[in-house]
């Protein structure tokens, strides 16, 4: 009879133990890098949700023209938001920016009514903008289409600026968290390099041999992922403290994705180790194990 691999032992749970803190500590660094991402995203999103589309109508229209092209407008699939602005209100938002009444002057209203549109965030970009402001153009009533190209070229340039360097940092520690996991892993395998050895000479098939142990190490990248989001939740609570607006950009749902990004990793990463290190000691001849 060979020993169980999942024999409760004082050694087993000691090897357990630093498998899973060793999981631990990387998933949460991969889960930093992973919370950076969403951060940014959610950033980038909030940026983007600022561009604005003003639609200028025709001076002489009516409320029923007006209201026809506000609703034309809210149905196409890059409005999120539509906001009719009329002559009046656009006319005294003016005067309180130059700090000048200058309508009673001029006897009339200089800036004709608008329709302000908020777009969907992945339509704010000046290529979507250019066919967006043409598609806006054709409609009847409709003079002029204003959005700010300048500001969306900066806002572009430095989010590639901003990306590379990330990316590539990101890539740098995420390899440098697979080799420090898929190390831990094969310690810890390492220690049972005689009970795979035995269950081969019984006849166990390859399948059969790796089974219980890549089950258990799934087990330890679920339990190392359940606890590294526990840290990071923990790190931000005491960063929040710091500042008061830590949290504020991240809702459940983002909570639920970094979550399931770290388990999943974890469980990703240790399945692929443990594959490929029960596959090394299963290769080993005898005479090689000691």
């Amino acid at each position: 009879m060979f020993k169980s691999p999942f024999k409760t032992t004082r050694s087993n749970w000691s090897t357990s133990l630093s498998t899973v803190v060793g999981m631990t500590l990387t998933l949460t660094m991969l889960g930093l890098i992973s919370l950076l991402y969403l951060f940014g995203e959610k950033w980038q999103e909030q940026l983007r949700e600022q561009v604005l589309v003003q639609v200028f109508l025709e001076k002489d229209m009516d409320e029923t023209a007006i209201s026809r092209v506000k609703k034309q407008l809210e149905a196409q699939p890059y409005t999120k938001l539509a906001d009719y602005v009329t002559a009046e209100k656009a006319s005294q938002s003016m005067e309180e920016e130059l700090g000048e009444e200058f309508v009673d002057f001029l006897g009339y209203l200089p800036i004709p009514p608008s329709i302000d549109l908020q777009l969907e965030p992945q339509y704010a970009s000046l290529d979507s903008l250019n066919w967006i402001a043409e598609d806006i153009g054709s409609v009847e009533g409709v003079t002029e289409v204003e959005y700010q190209k300048v500001l969306l070229g900066k806002l572009e340039e430095n989010l590639r600026r901003a990306s590379l360097p990330l990316l590539v940092l990101a890539g740098l520690l995420l390899l440098i968290a697979i080799a420090l996991i898929n190390n831990t892993i094969r310690l810890s395998i390492f220690s049972r390099r005689f009970i795979i050895k035995s269950m081969q000479l019984v006849g166990a098939t390859r399948g059969f041999i790796r089974r219980p142990f890549i089950r258990k190490g799934v087990w330890y990248g679920i339990i190392a992922g359940i606890l590294a989001f526990a840290v990071i939740v923990g790190l931000m609570a005491l960063f929040r403290k710091m500042s008061s607006n830590m949290l504020e950009a991240i809702d459940i749902f983002t909570f639920a994705k970094l979550f399931g990004i770290v388990v999943l990793l974890g469980i990703l990463i240790a399945w692929v180790s443990t594959h490929f290190a029960v596959n090394k000691y299963i290769r080993l001849r005898q005479d090689q194990l000691y």
